[in-house]
């Protein structure tokens, strides 16, 4: 059985779980392009996660992450008092929630992100999906391979799919 089949198998184990909507976690902290860098921070704290979504009028504009701070620190003496639009990430990554599980799989290790935004028809951010909401619908083999091409291989290049033979 290929990986793609064994994937299908565990959405077909678990029918309730097949889209992105089943996944997504719709209570979520955000940021305006205003919001200060040490706001940012204490949602990580508060909320104990690693990525803020930065919005505008409902729609994503930029994610602000631990890692985004943590290189910003070098250049930056008073990081905590500049905006999170001077630090944040742009290059967004969206699904809707109608995106099945598979293609989610698919999008984290193609694209090499951790958390993928989920947008409705008119584009308002209505949840966040981690990676780690996924795994447990996936067989090993399939979350090993996600695993490793978000760590290990960088963005921008084309990708084969995780569920091709071993």
């Amino acid at each position: 059985m290929t990986d793609q089949e064994s994937a299908r198998t565990a959405a077909d184990a678990s029918p309730e779980i097949t889209r992105a909507a089943d996944v997504m976690n719709t209570s979520f902290r955000t940021c305006s392009r205003f919001s200060r860098v040490i706001e940012a921070v204490m949602i990580f704290k508060d909320e104990d996660c690693g990525m803020v979504p930065v919005v505008e009028e409902g729609k994503p504009i930029g994610v602000v992450t631990d890692r985004d701070v943590a290189l910003a620190l070098a250049e930056h003496d008073d990081l905590v008092n500049r905006p999170v639009s001077e630090i944040m990430t742009t290059d967004l990554v969206t699904v809707t929630p109608e995106t099945p599980v598979a293609e989610l799989v698919e999008m984290f290790a193609r694209e090499g992100v951790r958390r993928l935004l989920v947008v409705d028809a008119e584009g308002l951010l209505v949840g966040v999906i981690g990676w780690k909401d996924v795994c447990g619908e996936l067989p090993d083999r399939v979350v090993g391979r996600v695993v490793t091409r978000i760590v290990e291989e960088p963005t921008g290049k084309p990708a084969s799919s995780v569920f091709e033979g071993r």
